[in-house]
């Protein structure tokens, strides 16, 4: 899956049009990527629809912080403990 494909996957799960947050929504798609990555969640895994849904809640986690605060959903962490361990070898 592309970059390109990714975005437009994302914003559709946000409900998200346009391209006005495009820079920030891919900066916010890097982040959760490198760490379902350094999680162990293989890149297969990462592309599947199941992934793309963790990649969007984790965005939209992102998205909603508040000033001083680093905390995910508890369905990002569910969804991530999943794929985590469908990518075990």
């Amino acid at each position: 899956m592309t970059d390109a494909e990714l975005l437009t996957k994302v914003k559709n799960g946000l409900g998200l049009s346009g391209t006005y947050n495009d820079e920030v929504l891919k900066i916010k798609i890097a982040a959760v990527k490198a760490m379902m990555l350094n999680a162990g969640v293989t890149v297969e895994n990462i592309e599947t629809d199941l992934g793309v849904a963790v990649i969007t809640v984790g965005v939209n986690d992102l998205w909603n912080l508040q000033p001083g605060e680093i905390n995910f959903s508890q369905a990002f962490s569910i969804m991530i403990t999943q794929l985590m361990v469908v990518s075990l070898p």
